[in-house]
Order: C-alpha cells, then structure tokens, then sequence
C-alpha cells in the first residue's frame, strides 16, 4: 500500500507543499482540476511537477465534471459531455496518466450543518432535514432509470477508457441514501458489485473505496455493511483503486465526521482486510476535520492522518506477512 494525498488542485502544487507532502512519507497525489484546465498540455505539466518532486500522480480527475449530472440523469447535453469525456481519457493517456475519479450523480444535500469534534470543525448530517429539502428536479428519478443511464453509460465509456489505458474508478454516493427526488444507487457493497459485473470485471472499472462512506451505509438489516467484507469481496478481484481513509460517528440516519481513531469503525480491521486482499494503491486522509482556534499549523490535523495511516500501514501489513 501507499500513502497518498488528494484534493490537491494545480495552485497547491508548490516547492514548498510538495516537499511538505514527501517529508510527510507521502507516496502517491490526486491532483483535481477544472475541465477548462484539463487540456493534454496542462495534464502533462502536473504530471511532470509532481514527478519532478520525487512523487508519483496517482490519477487527474475534472473537479466540476466527475460528477455530471447531464451523463446520470439523461438531461440535455448529455451526449456533448460524454463527447467531453471521452476528450479527456484519451488525453490522459496520452499525458501518461492511468486513473480517474468519476461520481454517480453524487450530488444534493451533502451536509445539513457543521459540529465539532476534538474542537476542531468536521461535517455534520441529519437525514430528517435532507429529506425535507425540495426536490432538484421537476420531476424523480428511480433507481431503475439511474441504473438504465448507467448500463448505457459505461457500455459507451468503458471502451474508450480501456483504449486509452486509463482506469475508471467509482466514487459512492455521499451520503449514500435517495433524497430530493433523486435515486442514489450507489449506496450498498451488492451496487458496487452489480456495477463491476456490468463492466465484465474489466482491469479498467473499479472503484474509490471511500471508508467514510462505507461506514455512512445502513446495510441490508439497517445496522450498517461490513466494511471488512466489502473490502474483502470487491478487492479480491482488483476493483478497489484508492481508499479514502475516513471514519464516522455512525450509520445513517445522522452522522458526523471524525478523525479516524474516533469513529465507531475499527479502522484497523479495514486496513488489515485491504492487506490481505493484497491491495497495492493508495489511502490516503479524507474530510480531516479543520484546526482552527488553536497556536497550531493548519496542517496539523492533515499531518496527524497521514502518520496515523502509515503505522496502520506497516502495522497491517506486517501482521499479515
């Protein structure tokens, strides 16, 4: 496994962070930008930034496109963004870069408001006042025709992707549960299972195994998934690209973030099972919760994440040597 860090846009990547980054044990960057910036030109040069600081780019993903509400919902213009898309992968590959994020209509109520925890700001969601909220669109949207757009979906992008040498990883539904009139299937281990399978278990379809949202998940008995096994299932056969190492206070209905040896995961068992499947990308933090009112640097809580990860790394990794 390696240790990674995403959220970077193109400004972040400079001497000072990316020296930051490397004293930190950082491996492996995700790098998100604009699609406007996203030209083979521009992909090349932070690739070769990132490179140049003794770093390896994990994967470019298009910050205000990965999540295209136009490719989900079947809206208009939806061809002239697959059209966009396909652009993109093809000049990934070009610019030497294998992976990239995308989302299923992952959009909506992402928070209904902040908490703390340690004093520090983290996210904060209640499903009551989610599902209070308006519907987005004049009409809804079911879990059959969310699945019909995305059958057509990757059936048309797959082969482009798997042309181009780029892998095409899945990022859960966040929150995973159906609001403002919009059906969130990705929201169950037995939907991400059922996508890799429309995907003829390909090399280049997989999945951004987001812990926090794992763990946000109620699960067929209302308890929540099994983290462990999910991992255990889907990694098995190589579909899980990158973990986002984040851990909750609880299942749906309400949850708030925490930093990752508060939740009620054991985030150790999650490492140890990606250990054994023998998982080889990258985890890295996700959502830290922000150090405000304190003498300390911004990058403290960030700093404390990536330290707690590496020594569940190696600690894992040993045990399962």
């Amino acid at each position: 496994m390696k240790l990674g860090v995403s959220h970077q846009a193109p400004d972040m990547l400079t001497p000072g962070r990316l020296a930051y980054l490397r004293q930190m044990g950082v491996q492996q960057v995700e790098v998100r930008a604009p699609s406007d910036y996203c030209t083979y030109d521009n992909l090349v040069r932070i690739r070769e930034m990132v490179e140049a600081a003794g770093l390896g780019l994990f994967e470019v993903m298009r910050s205000d496109r990965y999540n295209s509400e136009a490719i989900a919902l079947g809206l208009p213009g939806r061809d002239a963004e697959m059209e966009r898309l396909k652009q993109f992968l093809r000049d990934l590959g070009r610019a030497g870069i294998d992976t990239t994020t995308y989302a299923w209509h992952t959009g909506g109520v992402y928070a209904t408001g902040s908490t703390t925890t340690r004093g520090c700001r983290t996210r904060l969601f209640e499903l009551d006042e989610a599902l209070a909220r308006p519907n987005a669109y004049d009409r809804e949207y079911s879990d059959d025709e969310l699945w019909e757009n995305y059958e057509r979906f990757i059936r048309e992008i797959l082969p482009v992707a798997e042309d181009a040498g780029v892998r095409l990883q899945l990022h859960p539904n966040d929150p995973p549960v159906t609001h403002q009139g919009v059906a969130r299937i990705f929201r169950s281990t037995d939907a991400f299972a059922r996508a890799m399978e429309l995907a003829g278990h390909s090399d280049h379809s997989g999945i951004l195994f987001c812990v926090g949202t794992w763990g946000q998940m109620t699960g067929e008995d209302g308890h929540g998934e099994d983290v462990a096994a999910a991992i255990r299932e889907l990694g098995s056969r190589g579909h899980i690209y990158q973990v986002h190492f984040r851990n909750v206070s609880s299942t749906l209905p309400d949850f708030h973030e925490t930093f990752p040896e508060d939740g009620y995961l054991n985030m150790y068992s999650i490492m140890k099972a990606l250990a054994e499947v023998g998982f080889g990308g990258m985890v890295v933090p996700d959502h830290v919760p922000v150090c405000e009112d304190s003498d300390a640097a911004p990058r403290t809580g960030e700093a404390l994440v990536f330290g707690y990860i590496r020594a569940l790394m190696q600690a894992a990794e040993t045990e399962v040597a």
